[in-house]
């Protein structure tokens, strides 16, 4: 313990310094299509990156490193899309947003650059956010979605491209958790059963045979859930074990003579006691041991691992160098970030719109990198 003077004033603090206290990074990131958001402790959203279609939610240009999004507080979750961002407030309201071509804000109209709330939307008890539609759990359990219906996932018509007005997802109810891919979504309904809806063409969504428009289907063959994290063509978990388990598209393992994709889920055998896991179109990582490993389609060597492995695809997962105290990944569609045990937050990857959020000018961050908070 030890007191601080403060104009005139002398401030105790246990346990912390102030600057220790001061230098927290946000509680929760997530990262889409150049830009990314993080959630402060006294519940404000701040973001970086690309704000072309009002992403940053906040007028101006692009943010080399985090803003705050205008007028929106009392934040208890925030979700970030390939171009858009949605909050839960603590009073069950859903705000959103950013680009709005499918309908994602919950309106009809153009980009908004101030977050606004979702009309007719209440009693919020959780936000999935996906690539251009958003859902949420009610607290009776129910799911409802809006935004683009691309492969089903708002299980309206094929003839609705896209909705911007929130509709019940049939086959679910007495839902407890809530995840949304690219174009897919699950739901973990009574008695620990997941089900999963939408895109399946490589069986993401569990179902036996490649469909563009599953209805909610149950994945067999999991384990005891304590994470979900739903990309492009790849679903994965991660058990109360800390096993990881991936379905849909085989890029883990993508080599001569292996399956290109597996309808229930597949324990990867590499790594072990995973704590934290992220997947993001089409590539994943996974904390383990404080170390974060990540591997998939690497195009343009985003994921900055080292491998000897041909190709643009890294097929195992490889660590990231210089990372040995990490208790959670994010993944975006081109850079990452990685939550240390200091609570501060460190992000790497293609920089181009100022990505990363650390203030560079480069166009590639190579190596892990403070995210200024």
């Amino acid at each position: 313990m030890r007191a601080v003077a403060v104009a005139g004033l002398a401030i105790v603090v246990f346990g912390t310094s102030v600057s220790q206290a001061m230098a927290q990074g946000p509680t929760h990131v997530s990262l889409g299509s150049g830009f990314g958001c993080g959630l402060a402790e006294d519940g404000t959203v701040r973001c970086w990156g690309r704000n072309g279609s009002g992403q940053c939610g906040s007028e101006g240009p692009d943010a080399r490193t985090p803003r705050p999004v205008t007028g929106l507080d009392a934040v208890q979750e925030m979700g970030v899309g390939y171009g858009f961002a949605c909050a839960r407030r603590e009073d069950g309201s859903v705000w959103c947003w950013g680009d709005n071509d499918h309908g994602q804000l919950g309106v009809e109209g153009d980009d908004r650059v101030q977050a606004m709330a979702v009309p007719g939307v209440s009693n919020v008890a959780q936000l999935a956010v996906g690539a251009f539609h958003v859902c949420v759990r009610l607290e009776t359990g129910r799911v409802s979605c809006w935004g683009s219906n691309s492969q089903g996932v708002l299980r309206a018509p094929e003839s609705v491209e896209n909705r911007a007005t929130p509709g019940p997802i049939r086959g679910i109810a007495n839902a407890t958790q809530l995840w949304s891919g690219a174009y897919h979504a699950c739901a973990l309904v009574r008695r620990g059963q997941l089900k999963c809806w939408g895109a399946s063409a490589h069986g993401q969504s569990g179902t036996r045979r490649r469909t563009r428009r599953a209805p909610p289907t149950r994945v067999r063959g999991i384990g005891d859930i304590a994470e979900i994290s739903l990309g492009d063509g790849q679903s994965c978990a991660r058990t109360t074990g800390g096993q990881m388990q991936c379905w849909g598209q085989n890029l883990y393992g993508a080599e001569e003579g292996v399956a290109s994709f597996y309808s229930t889920p597949m324990t990867l055998p590499e790594l072990s006691d995973v704590q934290s896991i992220s997947v993001r179109s089409e590539n994943q990582c996974a904390v383990a041991g404080g170390r974060v490993y990540c591997w998939g389609v690497n195009r343009m060597h985003q994921l900055h691992v080292p491998t000897t492995e041909a190709g643009l695809i890294v097929i195992h997962p490889s660590a990231v160098p210089g990372v040995s105290d990490a208790t959670e990944v994010a993944l975006g569609w081109f850079a990452q970030c990685v939550r240390h045990t200091t609570g501060r937050w460190s992000c790497w990857g293609r920089n181009q719109n100022g990505a990363t959020g650390v203030g560079s000018n480069a166009s590639m961050i190579e190596t892990p990198q403070p995210l200024p908070w």
